[in-house]
């Protein structure tokens, strides 16, 4: 739905083979990839197979760790989405090898490659809102019904939300507060509140799994000169200043089709490509993805002391 429609908005790549476990599988990936794509029945197969140059994972939460394992082994370029495990000591031990290798590995964070999230940060950054106070990214969503890693939910969903508030400000948080809901057993609440300390401009994110609201990510920040909303299913900003207290309302468009319902997702794909044919790291590359797991333990401390939890730098 997301990634094979974005492949095919680039002419530099040809998709070669593709693994799955089921036969419904393995017979949609014939119908829709063409009898010239080899079939493997394990990611293991695959990676051992025919000479490949990258591969994009797509596989339960509950595998991504020996996906990711494997992958590293292999030294094969990847795109990859969160988590890295589901298991502080699994995430440790993952964040290590990240950080110790050099191959492209880049991290699916399609809210920050979205064009209109890259315009908002332009319009604050700028400073046409003036100094930044507070920023607020909400979620609502109905994934409540989907199972999920026993891992607080700003951890699980914090790197597609912590990076596009981090891209929207320009800046990443120095510690983190988390203020969990309930809904559900274990760690994994369907309400999560998580403050986030911009040395002094004060970020928030407000996510709600088990939403009767039709999916939406909204982020408002408020500047000392206005208030500026980006509304990322729609692709819009709403500007208001002090000189134009009405505002005005802008409609970003895109710079590919929008696959799977998920704006920023084929400039993601397009960033990876161009990493592997570079090879050279993406925005979203190791560095990165190993700072905002870091927050993520962070917020799993937070969690669990009830107070501020400070962001380490390091992996031990």
């Amino acid at each position: 739905m997301a990634f094979v429609p974005a492949l095919r908005q680039s002419n530099k790549v040809k998709i070669v083979s593709a693994a799955a476990c089921s036969e419904a599988s393995k017979q949609n990936i014939r119908n829709e990839l063409g009898k010239d794509v080899s079939i493997y029945g394990s990611y293991e197969e695959l990676l051992g197979g025919q000479e490949i140059d990258a591969v994009m994972v797509a596989v339960p939460d509950s595998i991504h760790q020996n996906v990711m394992e494997a992958i590293l082994e292999a030294g094969v370029a990847a795109y990859y989405e969160p988590p890295l495990a589901t298991t502080r000591e699994g995430i440790q031990n993952l964040l290590k090898k990240l950080l110790a290798t050099d191959q492209i590995l880049h991290s699916d964070l399609e809210l920050g490659f979205s064009d209109a999230l890259i315009r908002a940060a332009e319009l604050v950054q700028n400073g046409v809102i003036g100094k930044i106070q507070t920023l607020e990214l909400k979620l609502r969503s109905n994934w409540a019904q989907f199972e999920g890693p026993d891992m607080c939910l700003a951890h699980h969903l914090g790197p597609w939300y912590m990076d596009g508030l981090n891209s929207l400000i320009g800046k990443f948080p120095q510690r983190v507060l988390v203020m969990d809901g309930f809904g559900k057993l274990g760690r994994r609440q369907n309400n999560c509140l998580v403050h986030l300390d911009y040395d002094g401009t004060w970020g928030t994110i407000n996510l709600n799994i088990n939403s009767s609201a039709e999916l939406e990510t909204t982020i408002d920040v408020t500047g000392d000169n206005g208030e500026l909303q980006l509304d990322y299913f729609k692709n819009t900003i709403k500007l208001q200043t002090m000189d134009n207290p009405v505002g005005k309302k802008i409609k970003v468009q895109p710079t590919f089709e929008i696959v799977g319902g998920w704006p920023g997702e084929a400039e993601s794909v397009a960033a990876f490509i161009e990493a592997v044919l570079e090879n050279k790291p993406s925005r979203t590359g190791n560095q990165l993805a190993a700072k905002l797991y870091l927050a993520g333990l962070a917020i799993e401390e937070s969690k669990d002391s009830g107070g501020w939890a400070k962001i380490n730098e390091k992996t031990t």
